[in-house]
């Protein structure tokens, strides 16, 4: 029997906004029509980063009631299009990149 291998779960790569952290809350701009899932992923120097999704018309993150990721973390997040993310670092060090997928 021949041994077959199935394809690796893919995805297309969308618009990419780049975040240097500070401990004042960023936000994207609105996500595409097509967008229902972000990448979110930090490099060695983030401390800490608190992520919340939200409406367009005004997300803000806060490091005391949001998501946190940490440094060298690769994650993925629902979302529905139209809607933002915002993100705030717990210190002013790292970088942080978030980018569609459709």
């Amino acid at each position: 029997m021949a041994i077959t291998w199935d394809k690796q779960p893919a995805s297309r790569l969308g618009t990419n906004t780049t975040f240097t952290l500070t401990t004042a809350s960023q936000a994207t701009a609105a996500f595409g029509a097509q967008t229902f899932q972000v990448r979110v992923a930090t490099n060695s120097q983030v401390v800490g980063a608190f992520i919340k999704v939200g409406e367009a018309s005004g997300v803000t993150a806060s490091s005391g009631n949001d998501a946190i990721i940490g440094s060298n973390v690769v994650d993925y997040v629902t979302v529905t299009p139209g809607q933002k993310l915002a993100i705030v670092g717990q210190t002013a060090a790292g970088i942080v990149t978030v980018t569609e997928v459709s």
